[in-house]
């Protein structure tokens, strides 16, 4: 019986580490205001799904807490890696058409589409054909 006894309280343990772990993973989410999600808390601590849906204390805390966020606009922590590596991209992009085109050529051409734009302006006020109108 001693041997069973000390089975139990070391899952009674475990199960009070996992729970405290569980708990602070949530609250951690919450204090950077992540969106608390299963799937995400199962990676961050390596528990099961099925933990986080069965044991009656994390259940409370997680729900509790998605419940303040409701309403809040949240991090996600996914979107944050993509936002970043579209910026990545977007400045290597950017590096190539600015290698592709020669900068005396490309001052030429906007030199030409800021007068485009003043003579697009004069047209567009009727400036431009009170002048012709004049001659």
């Amino acid at each position: 019986m001693q041997k069973h006894d000390k089975m139990v309280a070391l899952a009674k343990e475990k199960s009070a580490e996992m729970t405290e772990t569980a708990i602070t993973a949530i609250e951690s989410m919450y204090g950077k205001n992540e969106k608390i999600s299963v799937a995400e808390l199962t990676k961050l601590t390596g528990l099961s799904r099925g933990f986080f849906y069965n044991n009656p204390n994390v259940k409370q805390v997680m729900m509790e807490l998605k419940e303040k966020q409701q309403g809040q606009t949240l991090r996600n922590p996914k979107s944050d890696a993509i936002a970043k590596a579209q910026e990545a991209r977007i400045k290597s992009l950017e590096q190539k058409l600015s290698d592709s085109v020669p900068k005396s050529e490309y001052e030429n051409l906007q030199k030409k589409y800021e007068e485009l734009q003043v003579k697009y302006s004069q047209v567009k006020n009727g400036t431009l054909l009170k002048l012709y109108e004049q001659l």
